[in-house]
């Protein structure tokens, strides 16, 4: 779903799914475990604690014409058991057509099984529908190193209504691909719900249509590593892009995408509990459970002191607890095995609250979990008042002009705890934990700024946050992307500030991932304790908001006694994504020698780098800044010389060339998607 398909299979692949159909009806059966269920049993928007909204336009690598929203009851709504994504003829977010894509990244992921959904489809010129799943390492690596893996893609219009297609995708010094297809005998798939599936093994990838398999690919090929990790799934209704064209004359707008459930299958060694992961003394109605089926058995057993309060026997149990850290277990019989399974379960002692006060703030909520018959006597500093609470699991506190603790005697039949929180008055402090800065070398989520609100840890210029990404409560705006959080919405003059710690005085190469939907945007500047040591960044048109790519804006020296990175904005018309430090290692020379020799264009590149020397060009060598060689090849003798760059990863690599006199030239050029 990610990107155009680039012709052209391996002919390992070819010859291993072969040997695969040639021993199919000779492989046993895999006894599968319902271990993840989306049966959409509410009415609302989808569950927040199951699916993410992906946010924007900007096109997502295909030049696909919609924007996708996560609007209530618009583009997707629950109801009736089903899912519905929505795709609306209407003019949004600078886009034609609105629509809907959700993801289950850190909220469901898997490695190997049955992956299924029954689906029924929406039809006509430029609708494509997908089901599919992306590598959790996407933010780290991109596409298509990550790998993909398409359960069910449709492209309406014609026989493609009746056709889906299954796909994987790979890194091969570019980008590999391949695929299947199956075509409906009779009808199309918007006129009834169909099963589409694939069964994932350490060995291969089926595909199934309502329980019939039409296609496979074996992953053992060393080269496939990709296939032999976590994934998560997505779903999503895209409108026109390179694949199906746009919508015409005869497209019937609104489309439907109806999603009856999804389900993950594993072997039983994959069944899990879950929970509460952590429990205060005598805590009162925690939860814990496994998959339903009503073809299973569950028998609970809950650590000395705890009690089952309802659920023995069902597949979910609410527990009161006792007084010690423990294992809730199962005894889980199922049609494949009897399992014998536990989840750790760890004692709380927090004090629950907002992390700062105010000087002389009134009303100040501390409190911890409720527990079964337990004394509570709360303290405080003696310019502290407690107005009301004491006594219970929650105080009100009228604070004074002084930072200090808070204490806790918890008094009950297991005997007397105590427990104790400092609290500061608002200041500029790390997120999320205010004891611990962002680390350098290593990588920095741009929402994760510093606590301390406008003026203080940030300016932005909105009086909240615009975006659907976290921290609601501050003014900088967020979104979701990339396969990780952003900072959006970009203006003139903006600035955050993040808190950091570097491990040793040294050398960084800073990588930055930015996406716009402009020519251009920037510039901006990274400020160290105050300092400017890169100069001015510019950020290269990207295609779209959502269309992230990496720069490098250079390699930047930082001690232990750099605290503090503000990164300041000059015009904006970008979106910020993470940053990156790593330590800087010298692999080639760093002078760039006869600029006036050499010529590299485009540069940015995209598809092609074209290079042209005033001599025969002997031999061409690319290598990334740390001198990792990418692509070496022999000249042709001539003058100009094509390097195809489609294979390369976004960022700033070094161009060697040799000529007939063996004298070397180097230049340097940005690769971009």
């Amino acid at each position: 779903m990610l990107q155009t398909r680039v012709p052209g299979v391996s002919r390992v692949i070819i010859l291993s799914v072969f040997f695969l159909l040639f021993l199919q009806p000779f492989l046993s059966a895999q006894c599968y475990e319902l271990v993840w269920a989306e049966e959409f049993n509410y009415t609302g928007l989808p569950d927040p604690n199951i699916w993410t909204h992906e946010v924007g336009g900007g096109g997502w690598g295909n030049n696909e014409l919609q924007y996708y929203t996560d609007r209530d009851t618009d583009n997707a709504w629950v109801e009736d058991g089903t899912l519905l994504i929505n795709a609306l003829k209407e003019n949004f977010g600078g886009r034609s057509y609105t629509s809907a894509r959700l993801v289950s990244k850190g909220k469901g992921e898997f490695k190997y099984g049955k992956i299924e959904a029954r689906l029924k489809l929406p039809y006509g010129q430029g609708m494509w529908a997908a089901f599919w799943m992306l590598g959790t390492n996407f933010s780290d690596v991109g596409w298509p190193a990550s790998g993909e893996i398409d359960i069910m893609e449709m492209v309406g219009g014609g026989t493609g209504d009746k056709t889906t297609h299954g796909t994987v995708h790979w890194e091969d010094n570019g980008h590999a691909s391949y695929g299947g297809s199956k075509t409906l005998s009779s009808g199309i798939f918007a006129d009834t719900f169909h099963v589409f599936s694939v069964e994932w093994t350490s060995q291969k990838i089926s595909w199934l249509l309502d329980g019939v398999q039409f296609h496979v690919v074996d992953i053992r090929p060393s080269g496939l590593s990709e296939f032999h990790q976590e994934f998560f799934i997505i779903l999503n209704l895209a409108v026109g892009g390179n694949w199906p064209g746009s919508p015409d004359g005869t497209t019937v707008f609104p489309q439907h995408f109806e999603v009856d459930y999804v389900r993950v299958y594993q072997a039983g060694e994959s069944l899990k509990i879950t929970g509460d992961q952590v429990a205060a003394i005598r805590q009162k109605n925690l939860n814990f459970s496994l998959p339903d089926d009503t073809s299973r058995t569950f028998d609970w057993s809950v650590p000395e002191g705890a009690t089952i309060t309802s659920g023995q026997g069902t597949h979910e149990i609410m527990v009161d607890w006792g007084c010690d850290p423990g294992q809730v277990t199962c005894d889980l019989t199922t049609i494949c095995n009897t399992y014998n399974l536990d989840f750790d379960v760890a004692l709380e002692t927090v004090i629950k609250g907002d992390l700062f006060v105010e000087e002389n703030q009134k009303d100040f909520l501390l409190y911890v979990a409720e527990m079964d018959n337990t004394y509570y006597h709360w303290s405080v500093l003696g310019d502290a008042l407690i107005t009301s609470g004491q006594g219970t699991d929650s105080i009100l506190v009228d604070w004074g002009t002084t930072e200090g603790p808070v204490n806790l005697v918890l008094e009950n039949e297991c005997g007397i705890t105590n427990l104790s929180r400092f609290l500061r008055f608002y200041g500029q402090y790390p997120y999320p934990d205010p004891e611990v800065p962002q680390q350098i070398p290593g990588t920095i989520i741009p929402t994760h700024y510093d606590f301390g609100g406008e003026g203080v840890a940030y300016h932005d210029n909105s009086l909240s946050n615009e975006g659907p990404g976290p921290r609601q409560d501050e003014r900088v705006d967020t979104e979701y992307g990339d396969g990780s959080e952003n900072v959006g919405w970009i203006t003139a003059g903006e600035w955050i500030e993040y808190s950091i710690r570097v491990d040793t005085a040294s050398s960084y190469n800073v990588e930055i991932r930015v996406a716009t939907n402009n020519a251009s945007g920037g510039p901006f500047n990274l400020l160290f304790n105050g300092g400017n040591r890169l100069g001015p960044v510019n950020v290269p048109g990207t295609g779209g908001w959502f269309s992230y790519i990496t720069i490098n804006p250079g390699i930047v020296s930082l001690t232990e006694q750099d605290t503090v990175m503000r990164f300041e904005s000059g015009s904006g018309g970008f979106n910020l994504g993470r940053i990156s430090f790593t330590t800087h290692t010298v692999g080639i020379e760093e002078n760039l020698n006869e600029p006036e020799l050499l010529n590299l264009y485009p540069n940015p590149a995209k598809h092609f780098l074209q290079v042209n020397h005033c001599s025969e060009i002997m031999g061409i060598m690319v290598t990334d800044l740390t001198g990792r060689i990418i692509l070496q090849e022999p000249g042709t003798g001539g003058s100009t010389y094509i390097v195809d760059t489609r294979g390369f990863f976004p960022g700033t690599y070094i161009l060697s060339l040799l000529n007939a006199k063996n004298d070397l030239s180097r230049g340097k050029f940005i690769k971009i998607w």
